[in-house]
């Protein structure tokens, strides 16, 4: 009798899924107009824009960071190698 492999579950997928559920969920139920300044400017909008910018963002600096991470340990493993 062959011998069945279980998969490993892919935790941060799973989680990349409920966390996104969980802020689109938050979003939706926030629709009202706020005002909210950025620096010197104020602005009024939706919060559910807000909430779904805020998120956006946080994703991209949680995507980029590690990446820019990376390149300088490699910059700096190369530069010793020299």
């Amino acid at each position: 009798m062959p011998s069945q492999e279980k998969k490993p579950v892919n935790w941060r997928a799973w989680l990349v899924g409920i966390l996104s559920a969980l802020v689109l969920i938050v979003a939706l139920q926030n629709s009202q107009e706020v005002s909210f300044e950025v620096l010197f400017a104020s602005f009024k909008a939706p919060l559910i824009v807000i909430i779904l910018l805020a998120a956006a963002i946080g994703m991209l600096i949680g995507y980029i960071a590690p990446l820019v991470r990376r390149h300088r340990h490699e910059e700096r493993r190369q530069l010793q190698k020299d």
